[in-house]
């Protein structure tokens, strides 16, 4: 391999790296738009259930389409609390970083772009992944 290879070569990597991180950074973005509308969403879903069992609705549709209406109830209520682990998971994690970095003078910043250590996020763009699927699916 000569030396006009290897740099076409890295110039490539380069060019992938800076996609999957502008991709990922999108996929954030995204999460953090579509959370308030999924929480208004999730909202309105629980008093639309709440209202139906006050009147104790007895027509076999709609007891099969409220269930139906639970169902997509949990998912979401199950996604928002993912993503407010997450989120309150990085804001401690900051905040002990900012009283390390306080005490020792040196900065400690292993983070990944999401803001979360490896070893408490797993496959962050996973997570992300997962709760932007499910944010659009509502």
């Amino acid at each position: 391999m000569d030396w006009a290879d290897w740099v076409q070569q890295v110039s490539e990597i380069k060019t992938q790296l800076f996609s999957m991180i502008t991709s990922e950074f999108k996929l954030i973005a995204n999460v953090k738009e579509e959370v308030p509308k999924l929480e208004t969403k999730f909202r309105t879903i629980q008093a639309v259930l709440n209202d139906a069992e006050k009147r104790r609705v007895k027509e076999e549709a709609m007891k099969l389409w409220l269930d139906k209406l639970k169902d997509v109830s949990n998912q979401m209520k199950s996604v928002l609390d993912k993503w407010n682990t997450a989120a309150k998971t990085v804001e401690d994690n900051e905040k002990k970083d900012e009283e390390e970095e306080a005490a020792t003078g040196t900065a400690k910043r292993r983070k990944m772009m999401c803001g979360l250590k490896t070893s408490q996020c797993g496959s962050h763009s996973e997570l992300h992944s997962d709760l932007v699927c499910k944010a659009v699916e509502f």
